[in-house]
């Protein structure tokens, strides 16, 4: 058989917390139907990380992982939301995908944080999508200087595509993996 195996990291927007599907699920179809192979999304989201937590997790999860050269890297909004320091989040975000490089991957597909739609919400305020705009530059910074790693556009998701300010729905999971899975195809 040939496949492709391909991690998926991330927080409640890469696990599917309020939606019973997931992007991950939705890449692997999409890449079964649109490629040659048989892919493996291996999704490795917890809900609530931020990049401090998943830098946390990351090596243990390599140390686990066997014939994985490709990710993707969805994390970010639970750092908007807690306002968590910029400096440190870059820091954590670039060595996750060192450490990524130093095991071996190819390709490392990293999400921008998707659009914030405040309704109330504690944590995500109008405030929030500001913040955003400030993360996401640091993603792209680090992405730049990394020669695994491809930034992979968000930004146009509508709010039809959440079921509250930052958790995608069925239409958002699905719109997620089709951005990832045309980056896949492209690199």
């Amino acid at each position: 058989m040939d496949y492709q195996k391909i991690a998926c990291w991330g927080d409640s927007q890469t696990s599917g917390a309020r939606s019973y599907g997931c992007y991950p699920l939705y890449l692997g179809q999409i890449l079964n139907r649109q490629t040659r192979y048989s892919w493996q999304a291996i999704s490795l989201a917890t809900n609530g990380y931020t990049a401090r937590d998943l830098w946390h997790r990351v090596s243990a999860d390599l140390l686990a992982l066997t014939d994985v050269h490709q990710a993707c890297v969805l994390i970010g909004a639970n750092d908007v939301g807690h306002d968590s320091p910029l400096d440190t989040f870059e820091e954590y975000y670039r060595q996750i995908l060192t450490n990524l490089e130093i095991h071996g991957f190819k390709a490392v597909y990293c999400g921008e944080i998707p659009p914030i739609w405040p309704d109330g919400h504690a944590f995500f305020a109008k405030s929030s999508e500001f913040r955003r705009d400030e993360f996401n530059q640091r993603i792209k910074k680090v992405v730049s200087e990394s020669s695994i790693a491809t930034l992979v556009g968000l930004a146009e998701l509508e709010q039809d595509c959440f079921t509250d300010p930052v958790h995608l729905n069925e239409k958002g999971n699905l719109t997620v993996a089709t951005h990832f899975a045309e980056a896949i195809r492209n690199h």
